[in-house]
């Protein structure tokens, strides 16, 4: 084997063990950063907004608790929901 070849194959395992180190590490600071923004659009929807649930269904938030969300559909319809299908506002 020549130098060529020996340099070649250095840079080719350099590069990938940069890529299973580095990829990570950008994949977990993206999901981190969209679950802090998931947590402060829950905690910041307070009794009163329109918002949008994963089903399609809009409605008026009524009531929040730490596992279910309350939320009128119809003008005497409640029902509850769990944080994780509310998507946004309407």
């Amino acid at each position: 084997m020549n130098t060529q070849n020996i340099i070649f194959i250095a840079l080719i395992i350099i590069m990938l063990i940069c890529y299973i180190v580095i990829s990570p590490i950008i994949r977990y600071k993206g999901i981190k950063e969209n679950n802090e923004k998931r947590l402060k659009f829950l905690n910041d929807l307070n009794s009163g907004d329109k918002v949008v649930l994963s089903s399609g269904i809009f409605g008026t938030l009524k009531e929040k608790n730490e596992e279910s969300y309350s939320i009128e559909i119809s003008k005497g319809i409640i029902i509850k929901v769990l944080p994780s299908s509310i998507i946004g506002r309407s």
